[in-house]
């Protein structure tokens, strides 16, 4: 069976912290709904934009942000504990492609300067690459949001889950129990183009032979390839199809699977 995404639903609890590649907008419906009400921990080892994480006010006593991105790390930890000087340091930072090309050719001293040059870059650029200005021509495009909510979502990011730094396999190791859930999304087979250089090497077989032997319930998003349907025929595997974001150029759906162990 394959479940359909639809977009409009996605509006409802437009809860997030920054655009990410990869982002599960689209499919944190659907992926809530699959998450156990009984668990003790919520992790997310491929922490990524955490639009899972951030849909729902608490999933857990104990929920961990993990990513092995320093810039990410750098952003959550930095809107965790300084928040008000975050906002500070985003308050004039508008949308202009002139301010843009000087904020990508700048170089931050402090953490706080370099969390706000990576999100404002994030927010104001084409498929939040980081890169290239976005050129609004329909109103809808990402670079042009207001700051004013950019920086409310930091106020309900704040403070909200432990940040790790580590590679996956170090913090499952150290959250893995009986009571812990994670929620993965690794690197896609076909989307490796679309990802950093260290993520294109990915080994996803590495990935599931570790999942085999946690003590934890886990759920996995992935794009729909034989390679990945072959590694988890072992588990449950549901179908789910949406909209194409990642490429504008190609129409029509986009077909993902949602794997677990329970």
């Amino acid at each position: 069976m394959t479940l359909l995404i639809d977009k409009r639903e996605t509006k409802k609890q437009d809860k997030y912290l920054i655009n990410w590649i990869g982002g599960k907008r689209l499919l944190r419906k659907v992926i809530s709904e699959l998450i156990p009400n009984d668990i003790g921990s919520y992790i997310e080892p491929f922490g990524g934009g955490a639009w899972v994480l951030f849909y729902k006010e608490k999933w857990a006593n104990l929920e961990v942000y993990n990513d092995l991105d320093n810039d990410l790390f750098t952003l959550f930890t930095v809107v965790k504990y300084h928040p008000e000087e975050f906002a500070k340091e985003l308050q004039w930072m508008y949308n202009s492609r002139a301010l843009f090309q000087h904020t990508l050719a700048s170089k931050p001293v402090t953490d706080i300067q370099r969390a706000a040059k990576f999100f404002y870059l994030i927010q104001r650029s084409y498929g939040a690459k980081g890169s290239h200005f976005a050129t609004v021509r329909n109103g809808f495009a990402s670079g042009g949001k207001s700051h004013l909510n950019v920086i409310n979502r930091i106020w309900s990011a704040a403070d909200k889950v432990c940040i790790e730094n580590l590679d996956y396999l170090e913090l499952i190791k150290k959250y893995d129990c009986d009571s812990a859930f994670f929620y993965l999304d690794p690197p896609y087979v076909q989307g490796a183009d679309y990802y950093k250089t260290v993520e294109k090497t990915f080994n996803h077989k590495k990935l599931r032979d570790c999942l085999a032997k946690i003590k934890g319930r886990w759920l996995l998003s992935y794009d729909d390839t034989p390679e990945i349907r072959e590694l988890y025929k072992k588990y449950t595997i549901i179908e789910v199809s949406r909209q194409n974001t990642l490429n504008n150029a190609v129409k029509g759906t986009f077909k993902e699977l949602l794997i677990k162990n329970y």
